[in-house]
């Protein structure tokens, strides 16, 4: 090919991604086209793209996880009252078992870019194995010493499958993506504490039940060592965000543009995006952050990882502390574990609405919020196992919503890598599941766990929705 030496003041490349990723720009024209035909923009973007066997292999890859992760975290509040049962001391000096989940996602969240930095696929299968082997020897431990360290190995396999989540599920739909992940993981949890209680009531110790969940953690490690289809290069953008609207939690759920899961991920780990070499692709940013005008981005983050640290607090004072609740109403501690599933179902029903309320524009975090207060009072104010239930089941339909919603939000912050947005995520919540439980057993002792219950919950939902209150914008 001859050289040509000329001088230009441009040059038009094409856009069919031989020379440029034009990706972000055909997402972005679909979704106004979409919107302007009554159409939901996420759902004009996946009818555009397809479904690519990548795609349909991670998403089978995170329902695995969220499956396994589901059915054994939500075990750890009948585990504990069955392992103080077996060692013969109060389910308050076992405090530990729930602080492990916590404690590994403190861990994988601060190590989370370098853990990244191979690709996801490494990451899933060392989180599978791990939390296999934590859930086998936590199922079995005859000493508070096996157990111990059956808790930690499960909960640093379990916070890992948490790392990998929303770094994978970055798409046009990021907060309904997420959603339908964590509904995945509330479905099975429904089946932890029944199998548990049924167990142990047929006479055998019913933490052997912890190990349903090892195939299906063995399949996944299988599963991530298949190799990905080549990856095609293509960056983390998020591109400028658009026209701002009045509904924040539908447009954390459209805004959102997608990546292929089946791409490959080197997350960057530092702050510039113009050298960041992920491949896996980024997020519009949530709506209301407007380009480069309002809060900048280190306050926009603090916000959204405070945002999670309420949200996950709610969620975990009820998932280890409910089946010790309905033990004091007068219950067996089968009959406890069983009854507990009340607010797994409420957390099950809330997450498969979620999705759909979201994209009608509902505030799902204010009005959930609301939901969980009142269910907390029922939990508080009833000594009767009955209520206690009901407002297990209310409070369950009120928190489903709130960690997808507010992981989304973090996601979606501007400026923030996959892997970071991944990692802070993990942080914040394991902040929450260290501090809120444990603050909840200390209230409990010194106050009762009714009272505890009052003074815990219903403030941070009162913080959670008036921080989450959808605000008139400017026209």
């Amino acid at each position: 090919m001859p050289r040509l030496d000329r001088t230009t003041e441009a040059m038009l490349l094409d856009m069919d991604g031989t020379l440029l990723d034009s990706g972000a720009s055909v997402e972005r024209v679909r979704s106004a086209r979409a919107g302007e035909h009554g159409r939901r923009p996420g759902a004009a973007v996946r009818d555009g793209r397809g479904s690519a066997p990548g795609e349909r292999r991670v998403v089978r890859q995170v329902g695995f996880a969220q499956a396994a992760l589901g059915f054994t975290v939500n075990s750890l509040g009948a585990c504990l009252v069955l392992l103080a049962r077996d060692l013969g001391v109060h389910p308050g000096e076992l405090a530990w078992l729930s602080s492990s989940f916590g404690a590994g996602l403190l861990a994988v969240g601060a190590a989370g870019p370098l853990v990244l930095r191979p690709g996801p696929r490494p990451a899933l299968l060392t989180a599978a194995l791990v939390a296999a082997a934590g859930a086998a020897l936590l199922a079995v431990a005859p000493v508070e010493a096996a157990a111990a360290t059956g808790a930690l190995l499960l909960g640093l396999g379990a916070a890992g499958l948490v790392l990998v989540t929303p770094a994978l599920l970055h798409g046009p739909d990021a907060a309904a993506r997420l959603a339908r992940a964590n509904a995945a993981a509330s479905v099975s949890a429904l089946l932890g504490p029944p199998a548990i209680g049924a167990l142990d009531a047929a006479g055998a110790n019913g933490r052997l039940a912890l190990l349903l969940a090892v195939p299906p953690l063995l399949f996944l490690a299988a599963d991530s060592r298949a190799r990905p289809p080549v990856d095609s290069g293509a960056r983390d953008r998020r591109p400028p965000a658009g026209p701002r609207s009045s509904r924040p939690e539908a447009d954390a759920a459209d805004r959102a543009h997608d990546s292929s899961p089946a791409h490959g991920f080197s997350p960057a780990h530092g702050p510039s995006r113009a050298h960041d070499p992920s491949p896996v692709r980024g997020s519009y940013p949530a709506q209301g952050d407007g380009g480069g005008s309002g809060p900048p981005v280190g306050r926009r983050a603090a916000g959204a990882w405070a945002a999670i640290v309420a949200a996950v607090s709610m969620e975990f004072c009820f998932t280890i502390w409910a089946t010790t609740r309905l033990q004091d109403t007068g219950l067996t501690a089968a009959a406890a574990a069983a009854t507990a599933t009340a607010f797994l179902v409420g957390m099950a029903a809330g997450r498969l609405a979620a999705p759909r309320l979201l994209g009608r524009g509902v505030p799902v975090v204010p009005l959930g919020c609301g939901f969980a207060a009142a269910g907390t009072l029922a939990v508080a104010l009833t000594a009767s196992p009955a209520p206690v239930a009901a407002g297990l089941l209310a409070a369950g339909l009120g928190i489903a919503p709130l960690y997808p919603v507010t992981l989304a939000r973090l996601v979606q912050v501007p400026g923030l890598t996959a892997a970071r947005s991944a990692a802070y995520g993990a942080l914040a919540s394991g902040t929450a599941i260290l501090a809120a439980p444990a603050a909840l057993a200390a209230l409990g002792a010194a106050l009762d766990l009714r009272t505890a219950f009052l003074v815990t919950v219903p403030p941070l939902a009162a913080v959670l929705a008036a921080a989450s209150w959808p605000r008139a914008r400017p026209e």
